[in-house]
């Protein structure tokens, strides 16, 4: 019972109130699969321990003709079962009458040789009369030492909720199971996997959003099919971790059984669309009016497999929406992808908002008509106050991020400063300006100080409850890191995110999942970030708008699926980015976005030279000036033709200041015979920290966190002869002998002033 505490507090407060007069009732609800009868059973064995009698039972969906079976069944009155199945009016008064009776006799003689625990779960499904007679059986019996633990599904207005809410009203405590947090969700994982598991076992369990069914289902399934190895104390994923695990496409199956073939069926189609999605599409897609859809989502949003967000619907926990994508057969998954591609989004005839309509279109990859629904609401009638008074900073900082990610960085830095003087005295939209400042010195090749405003709107944003805002804010730090060449700050980022991602709107969601992938392939590689972006790739047909998420997106996720060895992947990729470009032909960056994936994938020298020469932004120059390099490099006689292109790539990257990815570069000119010197000449003191270089930081960090030789020459692109000689010349400016006391000093020095 990780994460349970307060909870088993008010179980043993019930236990321990049960022999004293009055009602004594503990009501629980939550979601499917929270751990309601988990609680239970703790329960009866506390109860057990405590010399209580215990009396167990759970209402059945099947058997919801059968008047008081919950109480019958907890009771052991199995003659009186029969009886009521044998009789010929099972629904007339006078048997009902006899039972209800039968029922508090039972209860009565059982209670007077000591306190009895009532314990009764799924009461969802229970039938009237077992409502009806636990509306009144406690206050009836409040002279009598029992305790009612009563548990259901949160499902909505229905009868089991105006049950609760009348033996509320006289007294009964009620609690609802939140899912669990992230400490408690590390503790689970931990004894599931017998070991600590690494940040990447981490991000998927944190895609259970803390469902204790769905995370052990998870855990469990992985370790049986061998996905999991421990090491050290610390548990990873194996090399051919990918799909999830049968014993969690299992618990999910049970799931969708409890609804509708139409409900299943609607579910498996909409899962194409990604995550979350609009009903209006997904009516579109089914050629079915929204009306119709109407019973089939209702059954769904009462059995817990979807909830409501601010614009869509979702599926309740991102595992759960990819294994229900994951078993559909591929052939049916590729039609109805191709399906989604033709349908033309719904139109928004009365959207809520503007920009609600903006994301909405920007989502599914029409982002010429965001922008122009965007710069609409940011520049309403002269005299239109917002909802306050004052003007509304959300519409231009809808069109600022937008402005951004299409690298029009002069109107976007007018539009940014204007929203930061609306969002003045407003806490979570200062903390949004702060997010927007970030990714702008981001996108004008200033990582340093984007990072910087990052660190400071997660300061601001502290306390807020606004999941978008924690999504957008670690993206912009772990990004700015990761260019910067900072990579355990961008790790930090990466696993303070992991909550943050499951939550808010798919705009947030989904470059924050990308950020997170970037990361992972950075410390771990190709395949670990594969892993990581299963449900981003197959998401691309109803969310194309992440591939504007940041420069070159596309081209990163083809040359990430091609080095895994996933050409499936990297063609849809191509597929989605060459639609992108095809929706949008005034728009300079998709056409060359497009031209950079498919010359990747095909190496076509003549599509990378386009994109190099093409794109606005110099960072994603300086990319497709990498990858045409690389190519022209493997192609006998074209040697100075690669050396000339990677200068040019080695110069965009100096100017976006990306430090990793020069180091790259430099890297492959090296490979090549050419050696560029990438060092500036600073005084620093003989010793203490002030006394390291750049190098000697990077290094220093790297080994802290527990790297070999090897693995930090891997991430700073340079030799492990290259990594020693920095490390024996930290050792004697800080004066320390071994890896551990370095560690413990890095620790010291980043818990407090500067240890130097």
């Amino acid at each position: 019972m990780r994460g349970r505490e307060r909870e088993r507090a008010e179980v043993l407060r019930l236990l321990a109130g049960a022999p004293g007069p009055g009602a004594h009732v503990l009501l629980v609800e939550g979601e499917p699969g929270i751990g309601k009868s988990l609680l239970l059973a703790e329960a009866a064995a506390a109860a057990a321990a405590l010399g209580t009698g215990v009396a167990v039972g759970r209402a059945d969906e099947l058997e919801r003709m059968m008047p008081l079976a919950p109480l019958l069944s907890a009771l052991e009155e199995t003659t009186t079962r029969a009886a009521v199945a044998r009789s010929a009016f099972p629904g007339g008064p006078e048997l009902l009458m006899w039972l209800a009776e039968r029922v508090s006799t039972t209860l009565e003689r059982r209670a007077a040789t000591g306190p009895l625990l009532v314990a009764l779960d799924d009461l969802q499904w229970a039938d009237p009369v077992t409502l009806m007679a636990l509306r009144t059986l406690p206050s009836r019996l409040a002279g009598h030492p029992l305790a009612w633990l009563l548990a259901r599904r949160a499902t909505g207005d229905d009868d089991g909720e105006r049950l609760f809410g009348l033996l509320e009203q006289e007294g009964a405590t009620r609690i609802t199971l939140r899912p669990l947090d992230g400490a408690a969700v590390a503790r689970v994982a931990a004894d599931a996997l017998g070991a600590v598991p690494d940040a990447e076992l981490t991000a998927l369990a944190a895609q259970a959003a803390g469902n204790p069914a769905l995370l052990l289902a998870l855990l469990t399934g992985l370790r049986e099919e061998g996905a999991v190895r421990v090491g050290t104390g610390v548990a990873r994923p194996a090399d051919a971790a990918g799909a999830l695990p049968r014993r969690l496409h299992a618990a999910v199956r049970r799931r969708l059984e409890e609804v509708g073939p139409r409900t299943r069926h609607l579910l498996e189609a909409v899962a194409v669309l990604g995550r979350s999605f609009s009903p209006s599409y997904a009516a579109e897609l089914l050629g079915e009016p929204p009306a119709a859809l109407l019973p089939a989502l209702d059954e769904a949003l009462a059995a817990g497999l979807l909830t409501v967000t601010p614009e869509e619907l979702a599926f309740r926990h991102e595992l759960l929406w990819r294994s229900v994508l994951e078993t559909v057969p591929a052939p049916v998954r590729q039609a109805l992808r191709r399906q989604a591609e033709r349908v033309p989004p719904p139109v928004l005839s009365a959207p809520p908002r503007p920009e609600a309509a903006a994301l909405l279109a920007w989502d599914e990859g029409r982002l010429s008509r965001a922008l122009e629904l965007a710069r609409e609401a940011a520049e309403p009638p002269p005299g239109t106050p917002g909802p306050s008074g004052r003007r509304d900073p959300q519409p231009r900082a809808v069109l600022a991020a937008m402005l951004i990610d299409l690298g029009l960085l002069d109107e976007a830095e007018k539009i940014t400063a204007n929203a930061a003087a609306e969002a003045a005295g407003r806490p979570a939209w200062a903390a949004a300006a702060l997010v927007l400042r970030a990714r702008l010195d981001l996108a004008a090749g200033r990582a340093g100080d984007a990072a910087e405003q990052a660190e400071a709107a997660l300061a601001a944003a502290a306390g807020l409850d606004v999941p978008d805002l924690a999504c957008l804010a670690l993206s912009a730090l772990g990004a700015a890191a990761l260019r910067a060449g900072d990579l355990p700050r961008a790790v930090r980022a990466l696993a303070s995110g992991q909550a943050a991602r499951s939550a808010g709107t798919p705009y947030g969601r989904l470059r924050a999942e990308l950020t997170a992938g970037r990361i992972v392939e950075a410390r771990d590689g190709a395949a670990a970030a594969m892993t990581r972006l299963g449900g981003l790739y197959d998401g691309l047909a109803g969310h194309a708008g992440v591939l504007t998420g940041e420069p070159a997106a596309a081209a990163w996720l083809v040359r990430t699926a091609l080095a895994a060895g996933d050409r499936r992947r990297a063609d849809e990729v191509v597929t989605a980015a060459e639609d992108l470009a095809g929706r949008n032909p005034c728009l300079p960056g998709p056409p060359m976005a497009a031209a950079h994936a498919r010359g990747l994938r095909d190496r076509d020298p003549a599509a990378l030279g386009r994109a190099a020469a093409g794109y606005a932004d110099p960072w994603a120059r300086a990319s497709a000036a990498e990858d045409l390099g690389v190519l022209l490099g493997a192609v006998p006689g074209s040697r100075d033709a690669a050396v000339g292109t990677l200068d040019g790539a080695l110069s965009g990257y100096g100017g976006a200041g990306a430090r990793r990815d020069a180091a790259r570069v430099r890297r492959r000119l090296r490979e090549l015979g050419e050696r560029r010197r990438h060092w500036e000449r600073v005084d620093h003191p003989d010793s203490g920290w002030t006394s390291l270089t750049g190098t000697e930081r990077a290094v220093c960090d790297l080994v802290s966190q527990g790297l070999t030789n090897r693995q930090a020459a891997e991430q700073m692109f340079v030799s492990e002869h290259t990594v020693a000689f920095h490390l024996r010349q930290i050792f004697r400016k800080l004066g320390v002998r071994s890896r551990v006391e370095l560690a413990r000093l890095a620790a010291l020095s980043a818990a407090g002033p500067d240890g130097g």
